[in-house]
């Protein structure tokens, strides 16, 4: 299941984005697991954020 969060927040950046906002929450996934996805992404600036995929193969 989190490997399927990761690749959907990859496909989809805004939804990515409104979960760094809070607007959107990540259903099934601990806030251990949630800080650590968000803290993979935020070590790649938006135009890599296909590299924070790898992290999850």
């Amino acid at each position: 299941m989190l490997q399927t969060v990761v690749e959907k927040l990859v496909e989809s950046p805004d939804l990515l984005k409104q979960v760094r906002e809070g607007n959107a929450s990540l259903a099934g996934i601990s806030e251990t697991e949630k800080a650590a996805i968000l803290d993979v992404f935020e070590e790649n600036s938006q135009e890599n954020t296909v590299l924070g995929i790898c992290y999850w193969k």
